[in-house]
């Protein structure tokens, strides 16, 4: 790749482009297990994204879109996307808050609990395809508690 970049590249910019960028390099391995988890659930009519907002209106004690998007760290207006085809198949529904009559509480519906239930157990079968792809001196819990702790950092400070 270096051989291919132009020759009035600063070394901070070569360095970006080289997969020395933290962000950068995280990011990639993230759209290709998004890609990988997505496979996984394409069989159930989910993708990674819908089971985790399938499992937090199921885990939440009062579901609402901005509790779900708070804890998938995405905007409001995201999760409300995210929420609405889910809403549309029937794994999803909503009724006013009981004391906020602004917001909706979501609840699953039976189907929406039996797509869960299956969803979470092809998600197990990548997550262990994930942990069989990794050398097992990589250090992966190692990794995931390290990415975890930068991500409560950033959650602290904003």
């Amino acid at each position: 790749m270096s051989a291919e970049l132009s020759e009035d590249m600063t070394p901070e910019l070569a360095e970006l482009l080289t997969g020395s960028c933290y962000c950068l390099a995280v990011r990639r391995a993230s759209r290709r297990m998004v890609r990988l988890y997505d496979a996984a659930l394409a069989e159930r009519g989910l993708t990674i994204s819908q089971l985790a907002m399938l499992a937090w209106v199921k885990g939440l004690r009062t579901p609402t879109v901005q509790k779900i998007a708070d804890c998938m760290e995405m905007d409001q207006s995201a999760a409300s996307r995210g929420i609405r085809p889910l809403e549309r198949e029937g794994l999803v529904t909503s009724a006013p808050h009981p004391r906020d009559k602004r917001k909706s509480v979501l609840a699953l519906t039976e189907e929406g609990v039996a797509r869960l239930t299956d969803g979470a157990a092809a998600w197990s079968t990548a997550q262990r395809q994930v942990e069989a792809e990794m050398s097992p001196d990589t250090g992966l819990a190692q990794l995931f508690t390290e990415i975890n702790a930068l991500a409560q950092t950033a959650d602290d400070a904003g």
